[in-house]
């Protein structure tokens, strides 16, 4: 990428982080009753009841603006199970897509999106193998995996509409197989009140947070290489209203007491991007994961560009084709010929592959000079790439083509 020297940058920094709720602002205490193996949860609400054995622990997050509880058996690093509860009103007015339960106009595929992308759409894990079914009850059983830098988990939670409120079971499926008979049967006991008459903060659209990132990442996929690298790839979105530059994206190994174990951090190939448009990332820890790791932070820094001093030459200057193949030893090749259809000489053009799996993850990205590296109006190249090594089977590919005027 040419890289030019920043003169007064305005910079625009975007991190990509999960918002997790945590102001207990009630002391009540829950109610325990039954003097058997499994006690009866009480949120001191109303709103739900779980069974679970004594044990358990019970960790409370909620706040005006919603029920957060969470339950993990002794030793658990994790909570297995959690409860999330806001009012469906607030959620309807904070997500306006999701249309409106009281006239019928529901949209639950809209209200499934919209939970698995506030809850589950984060740069500390990857998301996959999602898949959905409605329950007899009338709940939607949403079941994925989450990868992470500590290994995959299996996920299968249930969400539905219960009178006034939206009711998310998030559950975290455990390797231990008692565990997971115990799970089982906690699963079934939650018992959820529509009267109760708690209430949650109304949220008006123009208050919600929402993505207002100028820089969003997408795409996620992070593997271990042959040679024991750690990698971490992608795309960036422009999200501003105007054309980004000098994109800067900086990667970190934390440890679970949130301390920075290693960081690392590049510039993306393309050396300009449009509002909406995106572009493929690779950043490599080729020593590895630090002993401690248990997740990886994202973000990203940029400037708006100049237009009156630009001197990026984009795609639609360009005709471009493109093939993949596989060689006798087994990479993966793309290439094809760019003709420059602009009405200005080109130079240092360039082409950025990027191939990606069935789940639409980055699988591994590369960015090289074409044969011919200046191009007169009319003038044609070939280009060829050649993959090594994929985070994942390949199952499509993007190519774009960019250069510079002289």
């Amino acid at each position: 990428m040419v890289r030019r020297r920043l003169l007064i940058p305005t910079l625009i920094a975007a991190l990509a982080a999960l918002l997790l709720t945590g102001c207990l602002v009630e002391e009540a205490q829950p109610e325990l009753v039954d003097p058997t193996e499994f006690v009866a949860y009480v949120h001191s609400s109303g709103v739900f009841t779980l069974a679970l054995p004594p044990d358990w622990i019970v960790n409370d997050t909620s706040d005006a603006n919603a029920i957060n509880v969470q339950f993990s058996p002794p030793g658990s690093p994790e909570p297995l199970i959690t409860i999330y509860t806001i009012n469906l009103e607030s959620l309807q007015a904070a997500n306006p897509q999701i249309g409106d339960a009281a006239s019928g106009g529901l949209n639950m595929d809209a209200l499934t999106q919209t939970y698995i992308t506030n809850f589950y759409v984060s740069n500390t894990f990857v998301l996959k193998d999602l898949a959905s079914d409605v329950q007899p009850d009338g709940s939607t059983r949403l079941r994925f995996l989450t990868d992470s830098v500590t290994g995959t988990m299996q996920h299968n939670d249930f969400i539905q509409i219960a009178g006034p409120y939206f009711v998310a079971m998030q559950i975290r499926i455990p390797l231990d197989l008692a565990q997971n008979r115990t799970l089982g049967r906690i699963v079934n006991t939650l018992s959820v009140n529509p009267q109760a008459g708690w209430t949650s903060a109304v949220v008006q659209p123009e208050e919600s947070e929402g993505s207002s990132d100028a820089i969003a990442f997408t795409s996620l996929n992070t593997w271990v290489d042959r040679s024991g690298g750690f990698t971490v790839a992608g795309q960036v979105r422009n999200n501003s209203p105007g054309a980004l530059e000098f994109i800067r994206i900086n990667a970190r190994l934390v440890d679970a007491q949130n301390r920075v174990l290693f960081e690392q951090d590049d510039f993306v190939s393309s050396d300009l991007i449009k509002p909406n448009e995106y572009a493929p990332f690779s950043i490599v820890f080729s020593d590895g994961l630090p002993p401690g790791t248990v997740r990886f932070d994202l973000s990203a820094s940029a400037r708006y560009a100049n237009s009156a001093t630009s001197t990026f030459y984009g795609a639609d200057n360009f005709a471009l084709t493109s093939g993949a193949s596989f060689d006798e030893n087994g990479l993966l090749l793309i290439g094809g010929q760019v003709r420059n259809d602009g009405n200005q000489s080109a130079s240092l053009v360039k082409v950025i592959v990027t191939i990606f799996d069935e789940e639409g993850r980055v699988a591994g990205t590369d960015t090289t000079l074409v044969d011919q590296q200046r191009l007169a109006p009319g003038e044609a190249t070939d280009y060829s790439v050649a993959f090594a090594e994929l985070g994942g089977s390949a199952n499509t590919f993007l190519v774009t083509v960019q250069g510079i005027v002289e």
